[in-house]
């Protein structure tokens, strides 16, 4: 596969620190497609709107790790992440449409995932929920935690594979952070999925209006807000312990 040629070229060297996220095409279009991930022939920068070959591709890909990397001198921790999120055939032809993000560190070099970014520093005023279990409470304004917020649905494959991970991060932060799952489907439908499966986050269905208001499409999506009730991090499907480091971030603050 693609993503093992690519892992291969992106290994690290010793001394440098260099994570790579790849993302062979996005869980909202899979999941909503039900399409199988194709062998691809060429791929297609978004931004540029170039064309690459697959080997040209490996080599962009190396090169920009390699940059970045350098840039840092060995003293911090480089994430790339590629998200393939569209594909597009031309004859006999199969085309991935890619963007990609950096992050050095806590902070972002580059972030092409306007789906995202908008979001960042939103200012989120309270709303008031009612949870699976009949409790009321609210997300945004002033809090006594920061929270962190998983959209997902039932059906949506990298929800569920995500949720052990989630589960892990609840039990070992749970006094020190807010932990929301907020879902657009009726009580029932989640229920039912519950029914069977641990999902140790607090539950809110019938969010579709608030998740409306922010503007969030893709799924999962993991929305990180400060005390003060501003969007400070927002990631998709990426390893445990990236949330784990922006925890520790969001609970100094």
């Amino acid at each position: 596969m693609e993503k093992d040629k690519i892992n291969k070229l992106l290994k690290s060297r010793k001394g440098e620190r260099i994570i790579l996220f790849l993302v062979v095409a996005s869980i909202l279009l899979l999941s909503a497609c039900k399409r199988k991930i194709p062998k691809f022939n060429f791929y297609e920068n978004s931004v540029t709107g170039e064309i690459m070959s697959v080997s040209d591709y490996n080599t962009f890909v190396e090169k920009l790790g390699k940059a970045y990397t350098d840039s840092t001198n060995g003293k911090a921790r480089l994430y790339l992440n590629i998200n393939i999120y569209d594909i597009r055939t031309s004859s006999d032809s199969v085309i991935g449409i890619f963007t990609y993000d950096v992050r050095i560190g806590k902070d972002f070099i580059v972030r092409n995932d306007s789906t995202r970014t908008h979001k960042i520093n939103m200012k989120i005023d309270p709303h008031t929920f009612t949870t699976l279990n009949g409790d009321v409470i609210t997300i945004g304004g002033n809090q006594d935690k920061p929270t962190m917020i998983n959209l997902w649905f039932v059906g949506c494959s990298g929800c569920a594979a995500e949720i052990p991970t989630l589960n892990e991060l609840h039990k070992k932060y749970a006094d020190k952070m807010n932990f929301i799952a907020l879902n657009y489907q009726d009580k029932k439908s989640i229920e039912r999925f519950l029914n069977n499966r641990t999902y140790t986050f607090t539950q809110i269905s019938d969010a579709g209006s608030f998740i409306d208001s922010i503007r969030s499409s893709a799924y999962p999506e993991n929305i990180f807000i400060d005390k003060h009730g501003y969007i400070k991090y927002i990631e998709g499907v990426v390893p445990a312990y990236v949330f784990e480091e922006i925890i520790e971030w969001m609970i100094v603050q």
